[in-house]
């Protein structure tokens, strides 16, 4: 991650790799229209430019990483499945190869489930990640994670938190980081608004289950803000915006229900809203952020966090990493949540 100040400068750039293709035009601040890279004409003076889109693959091997059985980082320029709590059931933590009918909790079933499938146990019912072609899925069950807190809370919970009780989390997610230098500056033009979509189901889930699209931005001095768009929440009637403190990736939160509360974050003509009802079958979610409603996440969050959030110039961040934050959490009680995405897209338009 770049710590030098950006300035908000041209960038072009194209990397593409097993089925992403990125792209930048990160425009000059200030200019009228300006020059891009497109990938699809808008007209004159406009440009809609893919920074991100879901690759195809034909089978999960080699595409689930487990960062904390080998020690190693969540990879960085290439698209993958990430699984944070190593597998209790085998010696070296990593995931095995399950051939059960793990479609009946995530709604999605691959190919060849022998070859699209790993989960914690060779058994019906484990926790379980899959891929195939454009899509991905998960069933995650809190049987399968040990007890201890992963997240210790504590105090400075900001936005009226107190203190945030201790939990343990568990989520297998789809996840993308931009190399250090290759990020994109999606607010560098007071013109230029950042879209995104995906298509998902939620057939499964109890206890405190969740999925959110997360988009983490950082500044020009390390200050990270995790930016999410929220999807869909078990059991949540009444869906608000949301802010605190996320201890394990060190980043300031704030979520928003897409389709309830457009300050941050608008919905598109063509999408489904923020839901507490698990569904069956396909539902398409759309989304856009301009720089002003960038700006005025980062304003509402400041006074949230004294000190903490200095940079409220929304040409200053960086794109650092996009993933579906689809989660559960628990302690003392279960949790279990199934959930499959197709067709993930990040794009922008001047």
């Amino acid at each position: 991650m770049e710590n030098t100040s950006k300035v908000a400068a041209e960038r072009h750039f194209a990397v593409s790799h097993t089925g992403i293709v990125l792209a930048l035009a990160a425009l000059t601040a200030g200019c009228g229209g300006g020059a891009s890279t497109s990938s699809t004409s808008a007209g004159a003076g406009t440009g809609t430019v893919t920074i991100l889109e879901q690759p195809q693959e034909s089978s999960i091997t080699g595409n689930v990483v487990v960062p904390l059985a080998d020690n190693s980082k969540a990879p960085v320029g290439i698209f993958k499945l990430v699984l944070w709590q190593p597998d209790i059931f085998t010696a070296n933590g990593e995931l095995v190869p399950t051939a059960w009918n793990a479609s009946s909790q995530t709604g999605f079933a691959p190919s060849n489930p022998m070859s699209d499938q790993l989960g914690f146990q060779n058994t019906p019912g484990t926790s379980t990640a899959q891929m195939d072609g454009d899509t991905v899925g998960a069933y995650i069950n809190s049987k399968d994670a040990p007890s201890s807190p992963v997240d210790p809370g504590g105090m400075n919970g900001g936005c009226g938190h107190v203190t945030n009780p201790p939990v343990q989390k568990m989520m297998i997610t789809p996840q993308y980081i931009w190399s250090s230098g290759t990020e994109p500056v999606p607010f560098a033009s007071s013109t230029t608004v950042l879209n995104g979509s995906l298509d998902l189901q939620v057939p499964t889930a109890s206890g405190v289950a969740y999925v959110v699209a997360d988009l983490l931005f950082e500044d020009p001095i390390g200050v990270r803000v995790s930016y999410g768009i929220k999807l869909f929440a078990n059991g949540v009637t009444n869906p608000l915006v949301g802010c605190g403190y996320d201890a394990p990736s060190n980043s300031y939160t704030i979520d928003s229900p897409l389709g309830f509360d457009e300050r941050f974050v608008s919905n598109a003509a063509n999408s489904a809203s923020d839901t507490g009802v698990p569904w069956l079958g396909w539902q398409h979610f759309e989304w856009s952020i301009s720089q002003s409603q960038f700006t005025a996440a980062l304003q509402y969050l400041a006074p949230q966090f004294s000190g903490k959030i200095q940079d409220v110039d929304a040409t200053q961040y960086v794109l650092a990493e996009v993933h579906l934050n689809a989660e559960i959490n628990f302690l003392p009680g279960p949790a279990e949540l199934g959930w499959s995405m197709s067709g993930l897209k990040i794009w922008l338009v001047n």
